[in-house]
């Protein structure tokens, strides 16, 4: 197996002025009305990065690329710390300059198909190289834990802002039915902004 695991480096440009100051200002405005949920800085800022990691999970609209080396009679990589445990989150994956197909984990498995697969937190490579190999791996990531950059563009701003409303009526028994409004305004906002891109990673060639 490859040594991966290791996190790879941001290919999104960030275009934001969002910060966890911000954050905080909005949904302090929104939760001051109610005595029973005045919370910290540092619990509000767990609960923004919880949220940014759910957006990014659920919206695909963060990349990375990780690089290494695929050694002789090696076929499998272990996906970078910060990537989307998904099959769609592997965007790319290229063997030197080659872009591989990407093919099922059955395929893989019965060995008549070149390309790679992904399960459970392991790509698999067929066939398996006879010679060390460059692997080039481009993915989806998850925000990071820190929220002093906010990797989401200003359009996301109020998704996390109710997002992290949400989260703080529901550390509250009688704000059970504020903690479903906002669950409802963050799902809202989630779907009004636009998705991710597909993916541009190549599936399998047809053969005939």
């Amino acid at each position: 197996m490859s040594s991966g695991g290791q996190t790879g480096t941001a290919l999104s440009t960030t275009h934001t002025n969002l910060t966890a100051d911000i954050i905080e200002a909005r949904v302090r405005q929104i939760t001051s009305k109610d005595s029973t949920t005045l919370e910290t800085p540092t619990e509000i800022d767990t609960k923004t990065a919880e949220v940014c990691r759910e957006i990014s999970r659920r919206t695909l609209n963060l990349k990375n690329t990780s690089s290494g080396t695929l050694s002789a009679s090696t076929n499998t990589i272990t996906i970078p710390t910060d990537m989307i445990q998904s099959e769609e989150a592997v965007e790319a994956l290229y063997l030197d300059s080659t872009l591989l197909d990407k093919i099922t984990f059955d395929e893989w498995r019965a060995g008549k198909m070149k390309g790679f697969a992904y399960r459970d937190g392991i790509i698999y490579v067929a066939p398996t190289p006879d010679t060390a190999r460059t692997y080039t791996l481009y993915y989806r990531r998850y925000h990071t834990t820190s929220v002093q950059t906010i990797e989401f563009n200003d359009d996301w701003k109020m998704c996390i802002v109710y997002g992290v409303c949400q989260k703080i009526y529901e550390d509250y028994e009688q704000s059970e039915d504020k903690g479903i409004e906002y669950m409802q305004k963050f799902e809202h906002e989630l779907n009004k902004n636009e998705p991710a891109e597909m993916p541009v990673g190549r599936i399998r060639s047809f053969r005939g």
